[in-house]
């Protein structure tokens, strides 16, 4: 018998402390998972203890994993020692059942010539044997009273026996009862330590999906920046430019007066038009061309020109021109192209406005830094315009 199965009582102890100790590990582990965020945190903070959460989470159910392998050990060895057990068991019962088969052929055997004695008794054949003297006679019933003792003395060893067998039974009992328990809580154990790391691989994909969406809020909070900056930048040069007229206008308005007898010119249109900023490619000048020659028509919706545009019409008819085709819809314009961030948008390119890309309600064709070519709604015109509003999508796309 393997010594797995000597003293069961210690191995279910200790494995009875470990499962505490793992059960309160596992509690304590899973309880810290989640780690909350500070009101008012910045998102750069958001990701960074999203990052360290994600890393943690990985190492405890790395830790966690190494507790259900140690825990399949042990299940293992219980095993080994119930079957020790039951083997022990078996090896005993067969014991008992020969040593009660060997009692019943000896009582057999004396219950046999216990009877021949009696029957025997006065016709000079006691035993059943031909005896031919009294001295013979004698000496034959002297053997007989021997091997009745033999006997006797077989069934009380075989009685000893007996009873040793069903002692060792009742220990192995014992011992098979506890690896029992013992294996039943080893895998309790385990499926403990599986359903921990369940709940924490959940929790590890929901990290994971947070540190996606706040990296992309980091990113949309620095196209933001950009287009603020870039549009901080034109509108400084607008107003240098509507100075540079103001002061041109009153310049020439001098001039004629003194020249001309006070007949006055009118002022330049203060910085309107940004001018002619080179395409980058023919198609791309072909678009701006077309969109600047639409200039003052009126916005009707579904509109496709020649005489009036909505939006995407007046943007698909411009590419057209370009050598481009696209269907007539912002939304689909935005998926069909490559995307570009705000600040590296391009005389051609298309911008949007919405909540997102993919669910824009509207589009204008670029035709210089922060300034669009816009069909924007009914009652108005196509017009050239900022493209720099509240609802500006982050990225543009280019045909």
């Amino acid at each position: 018998m393997s010594r797995r199965s000597v003293c069961p009582h210690r191995g279910g102890g200790l494995l009875r402390a470990r499962h505490l100790a793992v059960t309160v590990a596992l509690g304590l582990a899973l309880g810290s998972a989640s780690v909350a965020i500070p009101a008012g945190a910045t998102p750069q903070g958001d990701l960074a203890a999203k990052t360290a959460e994600a890393k943690r989470l990985e190492a405890q159910i790395a830790a966690n994993a190494e507790r259900s392998d140690m825990l399949d050990g042990q299940f293992q060895e219980a095993q080994a020692a119930l079957d020790d057990a039951n083997r022990g068991i078996l090896t005993a019962e067969q014991g008992i059942a020969s040593a009660r088969a060997q009692e019943a052929q000896l009582r057999a055997r004396l219950g046999g010539r216990a009877a021949r004695l009696y029957m025997g008794a006065g016709s000079g054949d006691p035993i059943g044997f031909d005896a031919t003297s009294v001295q013979e006679l004698g000496a034959r019933a002297k053997y007989g009273e021997a091997a009745a003792e033999t006997d006797n003395r077989m069934i009380d060893r075989l009685r000893v026996l007996d009873e040793q067998l069903r002692l060792q039974t009742r220990e192995l009992e014992k011992q098979k009862a506890d690896a029992q328990r013992r294996e039943n809580e080893a895998q309790a154990a385990r499926r403990e330590v599986e359903q921990v790391n369940a709940r924490m691989a959940d929790l590890l994909r929901s990290t994971r999906s947070d540190i996606v969406a706040l990296a992309n809020r980091i990113e949309q909070q620095r196209i933001a920046a950009e287009a603020a900056a870039a549009r901080a930048r034109i509108q400084a040069e607008a107003a240098r430019q509507a100075a540079a007229a103001r002061a041109a206008a009153e310049a020439a308005r001098a001039a004629a007066g003194n020249g001309n007898g006070g007949i006055g010119i009118a002022p330049a249109d203060p910085g309107i038009d940004i001018g002619n900023i080179p395409a980058p490619s023919a198609g791309a000048a072909a678009a701006v061309a077309y969109a600047r020659a639409q200039l003052g028509k009126p916005y009707v919706y579904a509109g496709v020109g020649p005489d009036s545009f909505d939006c995407s019409g007046l943007t698909m008819m411009a590419w057209r021109q370009g050598g481009v085709s696209m269907a007539h819809g912002s939304q689909a314009q935005y998926a069909a192209f490559p995307h570009v961030p705000i600040s590296q948008l391009r005389p051609g390119d298309l911008v949007f406005f919405g909540s997102s890309g993919p669910s824009n309600h509207h589009v204008g064709l670029v035709v210089g830094p922060g300034m669009m070519i816009d069909a924007p709604h009914t009652g108005s015109f196509v017009q050239l315009v900022s493209y720099y509003r509240r609802d500006l999508v982050p990225l543009g796309s280019r045909p």
